[in-house]
């Protein structure tokens, strides 16, 4: 089955609307999402941007609230404060007034009305072609044709600074790599949040996509090789994972796949092909205590060579990219927690040519043609390059904060990159996943901001979480049947780590930018206890809330410390562990370094010479006590799992938590009858091409 955008044909009657309209005053491309008048242009922000379309489409017809609802925000139910604020910063880009309405008009109780004057615009070198989206299979007769909407073929470098859509499949598109020998894409995509991801190919120069995958199965970490004929990617299945290297036919898709030559038996990742097109970068998959090296793999001999061991107490090594060239590879390590380091491997000799501390957190990095510079970006919308002979980081400012993700750089100031709503998680109460009964009354969260770190406290009767806008990250705290109520506001690109609440519900404690802050609940300032070099992590309360136990690492150990906050007073207390939690009956359950839990007598000293098992993670949002079980989340693919451990017996259970959800916060209610987690939402998101101004100085 083959799943084919044609853009070959000329846009014609009955094809879909004009990208471009005249709106009174302005000028709007659908494409782009870009608002026109005269010399001054903006881009407005997706939601804002469809809901514009939208009125568009219905020019002098009243829009209900329910039509807009579904368009925008399909199977989510939303509050009217999020349409209201929609519409006023549609408002507020027309410069509008909504007592004496120019553009749009309110229709209390029925919805919006476009009353501008609104027709197709013409204008040079802006007529673009829209696609027409053919589903064949083998074992029917009948093709079905629905409209896609794509930016324009061309995938060279912008002629202007700005933001263009390469793609714009509906759904999320993400793990992204470029070919420019071929000028093709490859790329994952999936409809919905539940859907498998499945591979797809666009053809920069005729704008051809095709869908590549269709079974029930996750399709990853796709790359072209050099030459643009072959691919390798990842396919996943429950706990099943194997790596292909296939061929690549314009008319047939993948030809030719088969698995990875066998090696030693160890998970690892994929990462990217040497520029000679005859091996693949891998990385090892987490293991506690072990950082992760880089591994390249001989893709006709299948011999494996270990290309870096990092000694460090983070995670290692986790991106490895050689230059267009081939005589240099870029890595991302992770030294210990908060940091990072790019380094720069000659390889022909092995010599080290640079090593950097990265001023802020980054996950992908992608070469300059010329290799002149390295592009890295942070998840949070963070830009930076880094310019080898001048030996300096520049950090780029990007227009969106929810552009991240780069993937390719096509010239000087110019970057392909992901680009996402914002949305992308959702808190979500459900049952105890092993109580006997599933039946119970749940509170649905539909918030606007991205949330996470869930804190039940005074007996469920609290909640509390941070939330992530498109300005600022918010610490907030929801009372039963009540709104959420702001109780500290912090820069958005703040990186928070942990967040506890006291079991009664009047202090919180928690991690902000590698520093230990308390705040009382009814709001404030937060209070840090620790300076920015001493690295925390894993705070927990007391079970009477008079005592914060917390991590951090001296002298390459880790060692538990308890605050006292009634007499400001710190005191060393453990050694050789990452977290610590009291027990009501005087036990204590603690992490080592290897993630294996103990079962602690009060006096700190294991009940046994075995440990208890193993955790997925020592983050103190990621395992719990209840009763006489042990909780804590773990991924196995794309799944999430929880897991039990009895105390007493050592008896191990668990559970499917979700389906494609990569964040594994949670926490049981003190009712112990349901649980509060962090789920995954699509985050709707294209591809994009990214023109930035030159850097000045």
């Amino acid at each position: 089955m083959m799943y084919v955008v044609d853009l070959k044909k000329e846009n014609t009657k009955g094809m879909g609307p004009a990208a471009l309209h005249s709106i009174g005053e302005f000028e709007f491309d659908i494409r782009t999402g870009t608002l026109s008048r005269g010399q001054d242009s903006s881009r407005l922000e997706p939601q804002v941007s469809a809901f514009l379309g939208l009125l568009i489409e219905h020019a002098g017809v009243t829009v209900s609230r329910d039509t807009i609802t579904r368009a925008i925000w399909p199977d989510r139910v939303v509050s009217d404060d999020a349409l209201r604020a929609m519409v006023k910063k549609l408002r507020e880009a027309l410069g509008d007034d909504a007592r004496n309405p120019r553009y749009l008009r309110t229709l209390p109780l029925k919805g919006y009305v476009l009353i501008a004057e609104v027709a197709p615009a013409r204008a040079a070198n802006r007529a673009r072609r829209w696609p027409l989206l053919i589903i064949g299979a083998a074992a029917t007769a009948a093709t079905a044709m629905v409209p896609l909407w794509l930016l324009p073929h061309n995938t060279a470098e912008p002629t202007h600074t700005g933001v263009e859509r390469l793609t714009r499949v509906p759904g999320s598109e993400v793990s992204a790599d470029y070919n420019p020998a071929t000028k093709r894409l490859v790329f994952s995509h999936r409809s919905s949040k539940d859907d498998h991801l499945q591979l797809f190919v666009k053809d920069g120069a005729s704008g051809r996509v095709q869908r590549l995958t269709w079974d029930s199965a996750d399709y990853a970490n796709a790359h072209w090789s050099p030459t643009g004929d072959r691919l390798v990617y990842t396919r996943s299945q429950g706990k099943e994972l194997q790596h292909y290297l296939a061929g690549y036919h314009p008319e047939r898709g993948i030809i030719d796949a088969r698995p990875f030559p066998p090696t030693d038996g160890q998970r690892r990742y994929l990462q990217s092909w040497s520029r000679d097109g005859s091996s693949v970068y891998l990385k090892d998959a987490p293991r506690p205590g072990a950082p992760r090296g880089i591994w390249r793999l001989a893709l006709d001999t299948g011999s494996l060579q270990q290309i870096t061991a990092p000694n460090v107490d983070g995670a290692g090594d986790y991106v490895a990219r050689e230059s267009l060239d081939g005589r240099r590879l870029a890595l991302l390590r992770g030294i210990e927690e908060g940091k990072r380091e790019l380094l720069i491997l000659d390889l022909a000799t092995g010599t080290l040519l640079h090593t950097r501390l990265l001023p802020q957190p980054v996950e992908r990095l992608a070469w300059h043609p010329d290799g002149v510079s390295i592009a890295l970006s942070g998840f949070n919308g963070s830009l930076l390059e880094y310019h080898l002979a001048e030996d300096r980081f520049v950090k780029r400012e990007l227009p969106d904060r929810f552009i991240n993700d780069v993937f390719f750089q096509c010239g000087d100031n110019c970057f392909f990159m992901r680009r996402h709503n914002g949305n992308f998680l959702d808190l979500e109460e459900q049952p105890d996943p092993f109580a006997d009964s599933p039946l119970m009354s749940a509170d649905r969260f539909d918030l606007d901001g991205a949330e996470d770190f869930p804190q039940y406290a005074a007996g469920g009767r609290r909640l509390f979480y941070f939330s992530l806008g498109r300005e600022q990250l918010v610490l907030q705290r929801r009372d039963t049947q009540q709104r959420g109520v702001t109780l500290a506001s912090l820069p958005v690109d703040s990186q928070v780590t942990a967040l506890q609440a006291s079991p009664d519900g009047k202090l919180l404690a928690g991690i902000v930018d590698q520093r230990l802050f308390i705040l009382d609940a009814g709001g404030g300032e937060l209070r840090f206890l620790t300076s920015g070099i001493e690295l925390p992590a894993s705070p927990a309360w007391s079970p009477d809330g008079s005592s914060l136990l917390y991590a951090k690492r001296e002298r390459g150990n880790q060692v538990i410390y308890r605050y006292l906050p009634a007499q400001d007073r710190h005191e060393r207390l453990l050694d050789g562990y990452s977290a610590l939690r009291f027990l009501p009956d005087g036990r204590a359950i603690a992490i080592d370094e290897h993630n294996r839990a103990w079962v602690m007598d009060q006096h700190l000293r294991p009940y046994s010479t075995d440990a208890l098992g193993s955790v997925a993670s020592a983050s103190t949002n990621r395992w719990q006590v209840k009763g006489n079980w042990l909780y804590f989340s773990e991924h196995r693919g794309n799944d999430a799992f929880i897991v039990r451990i009895s105390l007493n017996d050592r008896t191990r259970e668990e559970r499917l938590l979700a389906h494609n959800r990569f964040r594994l916060h949670f926490h049981l209610h003190p009712r112990e009858d349901r649980l509060i987690g962090v789920k995954s939402m699509l985050a709707e998101s294209d591809l994009v091409r990214v023109g930035l101004g030159p850097v000045e100085g």
